[in-house]
């Protein structure tokens, strides 16, 4: 069997994307950010509201994923306003955001979950910033801080617009603890981003019926486990890409009912399930996608010459798979 890891490694590092090596995303993070504190005070001059911004997603979790050529990069921010979920309706605070940001040729939208702020250069989609609007509830006799995320938009009807319990610093501190070692963790990210990767090389960017980013890392943490050798003559680990990504995607298809359908649910509040947006069709177009990835990998996984694996694997993640 051949060995990989290397071209595996190389596919890594063409693929990653991080907020910290990418200085444009996080100059027009913090112009947003900017502009929405000087929007507010503009819109709401007295007992002007506050807030603070942290990321969040997968440039949070250290998974992001350079897009395809058509797609944009995908920012996620949270913004955490400084009053309780009683204070104001839900709605009326995306409203602010958006007024606030609505400015010259920038293309701002309220969504379900969010507000987006979509960027564009050269008459093409660059990235978009989603704004997650919360509010916190801080009990501080016991030092907690309880946030609640803004659901609905303007059309939705009264029972769609509400303030939902959520935990959006829990996740990471949950990955840290489940996967103690820190190259372990490593390995867990390469693998997600490697999901990610194929996600968008067989499922359209056009249409709805795609996994989510975060539906695939919560398979993930569910069934990940460190694959890696001791090697002793040097005394380190070497770790195996291609087997940890074969346990998850093994893992992902036994999951479906015999009814081919799917569902996962978010590790932390609301606890919702990942896969409830897509339809019967789409899931069960989703693990026939997942059988044919599993059985290149297996391929793959058997071919005596690298170069020979390294073609079969370019079939699910696409030409940035190194064939050398």
């Amino acid at each position: 069997m051949a060995n990989i890891q290397s071209q595996f490694n190389k596919f890594h590092d063409v693929i990653k994307t991080d907020f910290d090596d990418n200085k444009p995303l996080r100059d027009q993070r913090d112009l947003i950010i900017d502009n929405l504190i000087s929007g507010l005070k503009r819109l709401i001059p007295t007992d002007t509201p506050t807030f603070y911004h942290f990321n969040q997603g997968s440039y949070d979790l250290a998974t992001g994923v350079k897009p395809l050529s058509g797609e944009d990069y995908d920012i996620d921010v949270g913004i955490i306003f400084n009053f309780s979920k009683n204070s104001y309706q839900p709605v009326q605070v995306k409203q602010w955001v958006y007024n606030a940001l609505k400015t010259g040729s920038r293309t701002v939208e309220i969504k379900r979950p969010c507000v987006r702020v979509q960027y564009q250069q050269n008459a093409a989609k660059w990235f978009h910033i989603d704004l997650a609007i919360y509010s916190t509830d801080r009990y501080y006799l016991g030092g907690n801080e309880v946030n609640h995320i803004a659901k609905g938009f303007i059309g939705s009807c009264e029972e769609n617009k509400f303030w939902e319990l959520s935990e959006p610093f829990k996740l990471k501190e949950l990955l840290k603890s489940k996967i103690a070692d820190s190259s372990d963790r490593e390995q867990f990210r390469r693998i997600i981003r490697y999901l990610k990767r194929w996600k968008d090389c067989n499922f359209s960017s056009t249409v709805a019926g795609r996994p989510t980013g975060i539906a695939l890392t919560a398979c993930c943490y569910n069934l990940f486990a460190p694959q890696k050798d001791y090697i002793y003559t040097s005394y380190t680990y070497r770790y195996d890409d291609l087997k940890a990504l074969q346990i998850v995607v093994h893992g992902m298809i036994s999951m479906f009912s015999w009814k081919n359908q799917i569902s996962v649910q978010l590790q932390v509040q609301p606890y919702n399930d990942l896969f409830e947006k897509m339809s019967d069709n789409q899931m069960e177009s989703m693990k026939t996608k997942l059988i044919s990835l599993r059985d290149i990998l297996i391929s793959a996984s058997k071919e005596l010459e690298p170069s020979d694996a390294c073609i079969k694997l370019r079939k699910v993640f696409g030409s940035d798979f190194p064939i050398s």
